[in-house]
């Protein structure tokens, strides 16, 4: 979008590195507000799960064993609903949703659910829901003794974490069923001295849920197959880790594995776990540049859609991609408030500003009727909606959300998956303080509608969230952030998915057509998006704003994070390097303003 004057906003506010990260579609709540809100508060496993429908929805049962019980009344087993799933060949995937996998441990703050499965006709007695969609578990690493959601990481869980959560109850827990953590952690520890030994990995650089393959050299591992884990990067590799599927570790040796990079991975530490749970760690990063959805299909989850065959059954995870739905494309539909602008002013330019950034940028094959749809429900219906939520729709904390249906086919395990539908939906319940722009976000407490929309839009082009702090992608945000540029590892995702979608029919299904415009941004400030960079990142107080195009930048404002002006510094104009000196500054991530006169794209810089 050509502007008269060119502002390139890098704005950086500083946040501690233990402290305040937002997710990028969730507003952070309080673990005190968490419990005081919930029902029940119990620490747990889950032990089974199966989905199903209800409402036209997709929604998962996890089966969690109960150990203790900080609030609510003691039961020894409870469902834990959450949106999302597979059902036969048709799956759905939520962006703010709570993904949970058989063996996760954690505390769960929980309300009580009413939604009615289908296939039983029933609503269960110990039914509950998470509060505040993913935030609602603190999922343990017990090797490492911690519990973590996406904004907190709690050290020591019976140590610190337990006595957190027992002030803001005022009560001791119940014990229902023996887990004791400062054991379990004695005893992983105890095998350190037979570990496995990660000497080396390649590539050290690569991209999550396209099955790259790892490899991995060492010693210790084992002849028998263990597991190996990466970065979780929902949570921001805060020392939550995912788990590869064992359909995805490809081989396994005693001194090599070679495993495929699940999606869900992120920019972290590898850890192999032998076959007697010894665990061992890298000591460098692998780097992912970016990450695709996959549709993971258990059929140990629904035993009754999958025709015996020789040998366990084991879940997969699948690759997916778009087709030619409509004209080539997917074609969306804005509900009559969104339309109209009526909900908020501004609201819709906003969307369309991100909806231009994708398409005019990836070539993905993506247009918006030119009349409303009355259509207020997600809803498995054919038709792709962009609108605000009903009252209390969305789960406390969520800015918006991409859901994102996919239908299959095949026979198992030989299985093909595409992108059915899209819906967006984003917050209108009066809790979220939007920037609509054009302009940056200046007031303190706003979130920008754009960045978000972006964000959102991306998953629905079928990207996972990443560790990168320049990334659309990145798992996190700040208000008052602005992050309206896709960096160039957003588009070689993207661009990933997208030649996969054109060049290749899926189910029976026509392949998608590149968008051939109208296209309303100009190539000039696509590449400008791109030519400003900052490095090093992280920083140990000395950065340089790099300008690959020799552009006229004029001055950079950095800020902390209550608003207040830090420093002023002028910019040497066209030259191709300028220094910014943050000596001296708390540790932590930064956000920086930089003036020049054709733009507006967000950079992040952490200080360590």
């Amino acid at each position: 979008m050509k502007t008269n004057r060119l502002t390139i906003t890098i704005i950086l506010f500083f946040i501690s590195f233990n402290g305040l990260y937002a997710q990028v579609m969730l507003r952070e709540i309080t673990l005190k507000e968490q419990i005081d809100r919930s029902a029940l508060v119990v620490e747990g496993e889950v032990i089974s799960k199966t989905s199903f429908w209800s409402n036209n929805l997709i929604y998962t049962s996890n089966t969690v064993q109960v150990y203790k019980v900080f609030k609510g009344t003691p039961v020894s087993t409870i469902e834990v609903i959450t949106l999302g799933g597979t059902v036969e060949l048709t799956a759905l995937v939520v962006s703010t949703g709570l993904k949970l996998y058989k063996g996760n441990v954690g505390v769960f703050m929980l309300q009580k659910s009413d939604v009615n499965n289908a296939a039983t006709n029933k609503i269960l007695v110990n039914q509950f829901q998470p509060f505040g969609a993913i935030q609602g578990f603190y999922k343990y690493d017990v090797y490492s003794d911690v519990a973590v959601n996406p904004f907190n990481k709690k050290q020591g869980i019976s140590l610190n974490f337990y006595k957190e959560i027992i002030s803001a109850t005022g009560n001791n827990y119940v014990e229902v069923s023996s887990f004791n953590t400062v054991e379990l952690n004695r005893s992983l520890n105890q095998k350190s001295a037979l570990a496995p030994i990660i000497s080396n990995f390649n590539p050290t650089t690569a991209t999550a849920g396209t099955k790259t393959r790892l490899t991995i050299n060492g010693t210790g591992f084992g002849t028998t197959m263990g597991k190996v884990s990466f970065a979780d990067a929902d949570e921001g590799g805060k020392g939550s880790y995912t788990d590869a599927l064992e359909t995805q570790i490809v081989s396994w040796g005693n001194t090599q594995i070679v495993v495929e990079i699940p999606s869900g991975a992120g920019t972290g530490k590898i850890r192999v776990t032998d076959a007697a749970s010894a665990m061992g760690t890298s000591s460098g990063n692998l780097t992912i540049s970016y990450s695709e959805i996959n549709v993971v299909y258990d059929p140990d989850d629904k035993p009754n859609d999958v025709p015996p065959t020789n040998g366990p059954l084991k879940p997969y995870a699948y690759p997916v991609q778009h087709y030619g739905q409509t004209s080539g494309g997917y074609e969306w539909e804005m509900q009559t408030q969104f339309f109209n602008d009526s909900e908020y002013s501004g609201a819709r330019a906003a969307f369309e500003r991100a909806f231009e950034t994708w398409r005019c940028t990836t070539k993905i094959n993506w247009t918006i009727k030119n009349v409303p749809t009355v259509i207020d429900v997600v809803a498995s219906d054919d038709t792709n909606v962009i609108r605000f939520d009903n009252v209390n729709e969305l789960d406390s904390g969520v800015l918006g959300t991409c859901y994102s249906w996919y239908n299959g086919c095949g026979s198992y395990p030989n299985l093909s998956w595409f992108v059915s539908e899209l819906d967006i939906v984003f917050d209108a319940g009066g809790t979220t303080d939007w920037n609509f722009g054009p302009g940056p976000t200046t007031v303190l407490g706003e979130y920008d509608f754009e960045t978000v929309a972006l964000h959102e839009l991306g998953h629905g082009h079928q990207l996972g969230h990443v560790i990168d702090t320049d990334a659309v992608m990145h798992y996190a945000l700040s208000f008052n952030e602005d992050q309206r540029a896709l960096n160039s590892d957003d588009i070689a995702g993207a661009t990933d998915i997208q030649d996969r979608s054109t060049s290749t029919s899926v189910c029976v299904k026509p392949p998608m057509t590149d968008y051939s415009g109208p296209c309303s941004l100009s190539v000039e400030d696509d590449i400008f998006k791109l030519a400003v960079k900052i490095y090093p990142n992280p920083s140990n107080g000395t950065f340089y704003i790099k300008n690959d195009l020799n552009l006229n930048l004029q001055k950079a404002t950095v800020y902390d994070m209550s608003g207040r002006l830090i420093s002023e510094i002028n910019l040497s104009g066209a030259s191709e390097t300028s220094t910014i000196n943050l000596t001296g500054m708390a540790k932590g991530m930064y956000l920086v303003n930089i003036h020049s006169d054709h733009a507006f794209v967000t950079k992040k810089i952490i200080l360590e």
